[in-house]
C-alpha cells in the first residue's frame, strides 16, 4: 500500500513537473517575453504595439521609443482608446514587471487576443528616450535615398522627389498611428512648419504603418492616420509607404524618427530617434540652415 502511494506520488510529481515546463512563459494565456524577444518582434512585425503601463510622470522621465502610455491604474472595464484593435499584438512593460503582469491580465480579460508581458524597463538593455538627451540615432538613410521615388500622399495625390525642389531643407518625420509620442509632437511640428516656411523649410510626415501584410495600402490605417492629422491639426504633407520607400523604412528602428534632406532629397545632418519639443527642433533646424548657408 505504501509502495503504491509512493508510486502515485511520484507519477503526480512528474505530471505536475512536466505541466510546469510546458506552461513556462505563460500565465492565463499571456506569454512572457524577454527584452531581446520584444525588440525582435517590434523590428520584424508590423502589427505590434508597445505599451508602457507606468504613470505619466515615469513615462515622461524615460521610456522606450515608440511606446504608448496607458497607466495600469487607468485600465478598467472599458477598452483603452489607444488600443482599438483586439487582434493587434500588445507588448506590455512597466518598471520592474509587477504592473506589466497586472495590466497584461486586464487587457486579456478585455478581449485582446495577443498580449505579451515584457516585464520591466530596468531589464531593457537598449536605448531609451529621455528628456534633454539626444537618443542614439537609428541607422541613417543613405544619402540621396529620397532623390528618386514615387508614392502617394495621405490625401491620395501623387508625390515624388520634386516635393523638395523649392525648399532648402525638408524635415522628414516618420511616424505611426500607434505611437503616442509621435502624435503628441505633431501640433508642434505644425507650428514649426509655419514658423520656418519663410526660411525655406518644409515639414513632411511619413506614415510608416499604413501597409497590409501583402504590401498594399491599408484603407483602415489611412483613415486612422487622417483622423490623427485632423485631430492634431498637423495638416502638412504626409506621405504613404511605397515600394520605392521600402529601403528607407527598412532602416527605421523606432518611431518617431526624424531626419532632414536638401532640395535634391540628399540627407543633411543627423537622424534623430524620439520626439522633441518645438524649441529643440528649432535649434536643430537653425544649425542645419546655418551649415547649409556656408
Amino acid at each position: 500500500m505504501k509502495r503504491s502511494a509512493a508510486v502515485l506520488a511520484a507519477v503526480l510529481a512528474l505530471v505536475f513537473g512536466l505541466t510546469g515546463c510546458l506552461n513556462k512563459g505563460k500565465a492565463g494565456g499571456i506569454q512572457t517575453i524577454t527584452a531581446q524577444e520584444g525588440k525582435r518582434m517590434l523590428e520584424e512585425e508590423t502589427d505590434i504595439l508597445l505599451l508602457d503601463v507606468r504613470r505619466a510622470d515615469e513615462f515622461a522621465a524615460e521610456h522606450i521609443a515608440g511606446a504608448l502610455n496607458v497607466p495600469n491604474e487607468s485600465i478598467g472595464d472599458a477598452r483603452p482608446d489607444q488600443l482599438p484593435s483586439l487582434d493587434a499584438g500588445i507588448i506590455v512593460y512597466c518598471r520592474t514587471g509587477v504592473r506589466s503582469k497586472e495590466a497584461a491580465q486586464k487587457l486579456k480579460d478585455l478581449g485582446y487576443s495577443r498580449v505579451y508581458d515584457m516585464g520591466g524597463i530596468v531589464d531593457w538593455p537598449y536605448d531609451t528616450v529621455k528628456p534633454g538627451e539626444s537618443p542614439a540615432p537609428s541607422s541613417p538613410p543613405e544619402d540621396g535615398i529620397l532623390s528618386a521615388f514615387e508614392t502617394t500622399s495621405l490625401s491620395g495625390e501623387a508625390a515624388d522627389a520634386s516635393i523638395f525642389a523649392d525648399y532648402a531643407v525638408t524635415m522628414i518625420n516618420v511616424w505611426a498611428t500607434f505611437c503616442g509620442p509621435c502624435i503628441q509632437e505633431m501640433p508642434s511640428l505644425k507650428e514649426l512648419s509655419e514658423e520656418y516656411a519663410p526660411k525655406g523649410v518644409r515639414v513632411v510626415g511619413l506614415v510608416s504603418d499604413a501597409l497590409n501584410y501583402d504590401g498594399s495600402i491599408s484603407d483602415e490605417q489611412v483613415e486612422a492616420a487622417k483622423e490623427i492629422v485632423d485631430k492634431t491639426g498637423a495638416d502638412y504633407l504626409h506621405l504613404l509607404p511605397s515600394k520605392d520607400l521600402t529601403g528607407l523604412l527598412s532602416q527605421i528602428r523606432g518611431v518617431p524618427t526624424t531626419f532632414f534632406v536638401d532640395h535634391a532629397g540628399r540627407q543633411v545632418g543627423k537622424t534623430y530617434l524620439g520626439a522633441k519639443s518645438q524649441a529643440d527642433w528649432g535649434k536643430i533646424l537653425d544649425q542645419i540652415l546655418e551649415e547649409a548657408a556656408k
